[in-house]
């Protein structure tokens, strides 16, 4: 009877009534349309402070999570909140299960949706104690509970110090064992001496959506979130100025932006900007068997290093990991490291990953104190990723301007390799490195397929292709107009070359140039009438769109010199192959072999 405001007895003259009541509580209770208490919180109310509206409105946000079971709701007015008024470090706002927590309301709403979470900040400080100092701040601003909500919200002040245990973690939020609903929130300013500043989530599977991930440190794993087991669901988030660890002379420091540890997390949709890792994986690390899915998001100008030690993918580090990456950017990152950092855009080892439709841009590797640097845009170390209509241009490193591989297999397929560069490294004897301004093989067995190298250089040599102790097999490719002083196109090694377009070769046959590899058949040199070769991205400067510059033109001997066995069915772009496919990342539309039925397939 409580749980009804105002109702504390029944008269026995209206007995019957209420028993009527009654059966039609249970009913709304039994019911999917029953939908709890509101209680109402606004930190300047003057009445009754019970909760019922309002002008009664509790004043402490501790008092209506006590009072809310499941199925309730609790409405915050704008305002800061704080887990408790005196200075107890341990105490925070401890969401209930199923009840959902809403902030952003003016203080005179009736409904849900009339809230405004954007402009009626709404936040939850961990700033107990001495304003002025963060030391005594709470260890948790937020803990979860399972189909508890948090929406509407920012957090911030959460300082997890402790040098061990659980009050080292989860700065902003604490997830143990739970899967709350977090949207509309923004979690800024946390930290944690351990893991997780802005969020820690173990054995778990929130759902995270439309949340900022801002100015969060971890001293060692996650400075924005940390995911260890369960599936995550982070959806249209920003990630952006988040630090692991920030002593760069120490080892440590995995995950600016994400840490995932032994989960598989969907990513859709976010963007991970300006964060940083004094280790590794400055906008995203995945170690120890985890398999995300992260699909339609940006990587831009995150870094992992700048001291001595660390210094490993900019953009995404996978470790034993097999992620699976779609229609993602990276662009900007850069890895720092004393002898030269490795993996701009995405360091693997011993990982597998399924990178498709992906753009790798802008991306360095190298050092800030003389060393070399190794895959500007993408670093494979063992294991058998698979890259599919991805872009690698602009990137620079020491040796591996595109892509580096040491003992790995790659399967490149329908990529295009431009304007990379592998400028080594000036000593006072000459230049160290410099080898493979697309790609750099060594000891490794990629399988590169309908692939497009131009305008790539190199300092030293292979401009295009680096092959050392390599048995590469490449078929259906461009080489042209890459540059280097040593075999400008492709150097060493014992590459195998079946139906490719390769500058100075010879072409298959008696004037086939030894140097390059093994003559598989089919191989052509000759100009291969690139639209714009000057502007690869075309003049919307949007990679894989109808105007890309290293498309054919009408006049290439590329078309219809493809061998169809291999060649994959459709093209960078995703159009069809005819029966008789072009020799590189783009088929000529329409194919010689489609006759006047290839509109269909526009």
């Amino acid at each position: 009877m409580s749980r009804v405001p105002g109702w504390t007895s029944v008269s026995s003259l209206a007995l019957r009534f209420a028993l009527f009541a009654g059966v039609a509580a249970c009913a709304q209770l039994a019911g999917p349309a029953w939908a709890g208490v509101i209680h109402r919180v606004k930190a300047d109310a003057t009445g009754a402070n019970n909760g019922h509206s309002w002008a009664n409105a509790y004043t402490d946000l501790q008092a209506a999570l006590a009072a809310a079971v499941s199925g309730d709701e609790i409405w915050v007015a704008r305002g800061t909140y704080k887990p408790t008024s005196g200075t107890l470090r341990t105490v925070s706002f401890v969401l209930e299960a199923g009840v959902g927590l809403y902030g952003g309301f003016a203080g005179v709403e009736t409904e849900l949706g009339q809230r405004n979470w954007e402009t009626n900040a709404t936040i939850l400080s961990g700033n107990i104690g001495i304003t002025s100092d963060t030391a005594d701040n709470s260890y948790h601003v937020v803990v979860g509970a399972d189909l508890a909500v948090l929406d509407g919200f920012t957090i911030t002040g959460g300082n997890a110090n402790v040098t061990t245990g659980t009050f080292s973690q989860g700065g902003g939020m604490y997830n143990l064992d739970c899967s709350p609903d977090v949207t509309n929130c923004t979690f800024s300013g946390n930290t944690a001496s351990d893991c997780g500043g802005g969020m820690l989530n173990s054995s778990g599977s929130p759902t995270v959506t439309n949340c900022t991930f801002s100015g969060n440190v971890a001293d060692n794993y996650g400075g924005g979130m940390y995911n260890s087991g369960g599936s995550p669901d982070v959806t249209n988030c920003t990630f952006s100025g988040n630090v692991a660890n920030l002593l760069f002379w120490v080892s440590g420091g995995y995950g600016g932006g994400m840490y995932n540890e032994n989960c598989s997390p969907d990513v859709t949709n976010c963007t991970f900007s300006g964060n940083s890792a004094n280790y590794s994986g400055g906008g995203m690390l995945n170690d120890s068997d985890s398999s995300p899915t992260v699909t339609n998001c940006t990587f831009s100008d995150n870094s992992a290093g700048g001291g001595i030690y660390g210094g490993f993918g900019g953009g995404m580090y996978n470790g034993n990991s097999s992620p699976d990456v779609t229609n993602c950017t990276f662009s900007g990152n850069t890895a720092d490291n004393y002898y030269g950092g490795s993996g701009g855009g995405m360091f693997n080892i011993g990982s597998s990953p399924d990178v498709t439709n992906c753009t790798f841009s802008g991306n360095t590797a190298y050092s800030s104190r003389g060393g070399e640097g190794y895959g500007g845009g993408m670093y494979n170390g063992g294991g058998s990723p698979t890259m599919i209509n991805c872009t690698f241009s602009g990137n620079a490193t020491g040796s591996g301007g595109g892509m580096y591989n040491v003992s790995s297999s790659p399967d490149v397929t329908n990529c295009t390799f431009s304007a990379n560069t592998a400028s080594g490294r000036y000593t006072y004897a000459g230049i160290f490195g410099g080898y493979g301004g697309g790609m750099d093989n060594e000891d490794s067995s990629p399988d590169v397929t309908n692939c497009t190298f131009s305008g790539n250089s190199a300092a030293t040599s292979g401009g295009g292709m680096c092959n050392f102790s390599s048995s590469s097999t490449v078929t259906n490719s461009i080489f042209w107009d890459n540059t280097a002083p040593l075999d400008a196109e492709i150097y060493g090694g014992t590459p195998t070359f079946r139906h490719c377009d390769i500058k100075g070769s010879g072409g298959s046959g008696a004037l086939w140039d030894p140097a390059l590899g093994a003559d598989g058949g089919g191989n052509i040199m000759a100009d291969p009438r690139f639209v714009a070769p000057a502007t690869p991205a075309g003049a919307d400067g949007l990679w894989r769109t109808s105007d890309d510059g290293l498309r054919l033109r009408s006049d290439s001997p590329c078309i219809g010199a493809a061998d169809p066995a291999v060649a994959p069915p459709k093209d960078i772009l995703g159009l069809p192959r005819g029966s008789a496919p072009d020799i590189g990342a783009y088929e000529f539309w329409p194919p010689a072999s489609a006759g006047p039925a290839w509109v269909l397939f526009r």
